[in-house]
């Protein structure tokens, strides 16, 4: 009796019934490989995550009959992705690191040897995301080469000697940086659409439940390709969202929702000069005790203080008043958008100046789920974290050191909910 005919039953399964060219993805951590399209049957092997399988047929609307090396079985529908192809490249540096993110600055999460064969899972900028050990992983593009390129040629192309060093060990040291590609300025992200197909309806939810809704609503097609390029699951990326802006970027008068730090314009002004000093005493003031606490303003020395952070209307006076003393300083010191990143962070999220990204914003909320993406990918400790859901780590990268456990509480409620609200 053949293996395939012992393994299920005696009944035979033809290796010809394997016609259909559609390949899958298992998601789970470990998925069963069942003898029937039924949850209480025999269990004859297990897949880990990120296996490749050969999808058969599609049984019961939940079940998928699929064909592996360990045979024909069927599995559940919402653990396995179906793929139009699946892309695999090998090896060609000696030793090759295997990094937790797409940057010579993250953890090295294992190494790889020559020819081996990698399934990639996504790509970025000079990287693959691959799988390594049923996670995902990230190699350098120098130092690999796509089976499809190898199939093509005679002969395996000939070793890059920009790709070694010393040892023959690649990835080791830091390599020249590579150009950073910023998300505000790749045209493919240009024309794809906010709003997803699917819209929610947050009938019978709560407030936070009518949040989550309406920034899914608005914005989560965009923040779905994005987060999906990252590996990021895109019920995170929304909860940031949610909790920096209750998922707002702009108020009912069409202004940018903005905050405007007292204790920052402080720093960026104030301490400059004595001059400087007195100026700013005339029109702000904070807590020195407790730099964020405190915050009052107004427009001139004669008029009686003002409480700062009750409104918009508030944090825009403030504003134009530290405008009219100095404008760069002034906008580096406000948080702008739906992901409240400050303006004294232009740089690193891809603009020229403080007033090219204050321009964007106020013109297009497109620029706000970009400057949350391209904040986050500045630092590789901050995407790890939201790859393995660290949101206390992530609350002390991304907000401060000011309450992290609250903020922590806010992802995980919103994260949550998203799990619910996007089965």
């Amino acid at each position: 009796m053949g293996f395939f005919s012992w393994l299920f039953g005696g009944k035979k399964d033809s290796v010809a019934e394997v016609t259909s060219k559609t390949k899958g993805m298992v998601t789970a951590t470990l998925l069963n490989a069942r003898k029937k399209p039924n949850a209480t049957a025999k269990v004859l092997y297990q897949l880990k995550k990120n296996t490749i399988v050969t999808v058969v047929a599609s049984e019961k609307d939940k079940w998928y009959k699929i064909h592996t090396q360990l045979g024909f079985a069927y599995c559940m529908k919402d653990f396995i992705q179906i793929k139009e192809t699946i892309e695999k490249i090998a090896v060609d540096a000696n030793v090759l690191n295997v990094r937790s993110y797409y940057s010579t600055d993250s953890t090295v999460l294992g190494k790889v040897t020559k020819g081996t064969v990698l399934i990639v899972l996504s790509k970025h900028a000079g990287w693959y995301g691959v799988d390594f050990n049923g996670q995902k992983g990230f190699v350098n593009a120098d130092y690999v080469t796509p089976l499809e390129d190898l199939a093509n040629s005679n002969t395996k192309k000939t070793d890059n000697p920009q790709k070694k060093t010393n040892n023959n060990t690649t990835n080791n040291t830091k390599k020249d940086e590579q150009t950073r590609v910023f998300f505000n300025a790749r045209k493919d992200l240009a024309t794809v659409e906010l709003a997803p197909k699917k819209r929610l309806s947050d009938e019978g939810l709560d407030k936070y439940g009518k949040v989550a809704v309406k920034t899914w609503n608005n914005y989560g097609n965009l923040i779905s390709v994005i987060s999906k390029e990252l590996g990021i699951d895109v019920e995170i990326a929304l909860a940031v969202i949610c909790v920096e802006s209750g998922g707002s970027g702009f108020s009912s008068d069409g202004k940018m929702i903005i905050r405007f730090e007292n204790h920052v314009f402080y720093t960026y002004f104030g301490a400059k000069s004595d001059e400087d000093k007195k100026k700013y005493d005339e029109h702000f003031t904070f807590d020195p005790k407790n730099r964020r606490e405190g915050h009052k303003y107004r427009a001139k020395k004669s008029d009686e203080w003002k409480t700062s952070h009750s409104g918009q209307l508030s944090e825009w006076e403030s504003l134009e008043i530290a405008r009219s003393l100095s404008e760069t300083n002034a906008l580096y010191s406000i948080s702008m958008g739906a992901p409240q990143v400050m303006g004294f962070n232009y740089k690193i999220i891809g603009y020229s100046s403080v007033k090219d990204m204050f321009e964007a914003f106020c013109k297009d909320i497109r620029y706000h789920i970009m400057a949350l993406f391209d904040f986050c990918t500045a630092k590789s400790t901050r995407v790890q974290y939201l790859l393995t859901g660290d949101f206390l780590s992530f609350a002390k990268e991304y907000n401060g050191l000011t309450a992290p456990e609250a903020y922590e509480k806010r992802l995980n409620q919103y994260y949550e909910i998203y799990k619910k609200i996007l089965k």
